[in-house]
């Protein structure tokens, strides 16, 4: 069998993305200098899936900067005509404060778009990215 590339593993054991085989045969992968949103990394699979990642320590820029890379994202989204937008939020602490703080400012902010999802995760899960 085949070794998993670390961005479908990532995408797949972390995010628990169900895609086909099919769509990680196209992966875009860059990093970016953060702007209007704090997003350092974006990775885009099979022309379907937008991944923002953010790797943020400081709980207290969740209320500011959140809602920033999920505009950012959501419109990225749209403008590409991707399927999905995954915002990712990897974070040293393992504090459930800090995962139902973003969670509480995602729904805000996703309200009923059911093609954005929130991922928190340690950030030692994006060490073989």
């Amino acid at each position: 069998m085949a070794r998993q590339s670390p961005i479908k593993k990532f995408v797949r054991q972390v995010l628990g993305c169900t895609c086909p085989d099919k769509v990680f045969e196209q992966i875009e992968d860059k990093h970016v200098a953060p702007a209007v949103s704090p997003h350092t990394r974006v990775i885009t699979i099979g022309g379907r899936l937008l991944i923002y990642i953010w790797e943020a320590n400081e709980p207290g820029q969740f209320k500011e900067k959140l809602p920033a890379m999920l505009a950012a994202g959501r419109k990225e989204r749209n403008e590409r005509g991707l399927n999905r937008f995954r915002a990712v939020l990897a974070t040293d602490e393992t504090n459930q404060n800090i995962a139902a703080e973003a969670a509480l400012y995602f729904s805000q902010f996703a309200g009923r778009d059911d093609r954005m999802h929130l991922h928190v995760v340690p950030q030692n899960a994006l060490s073989d990215l």
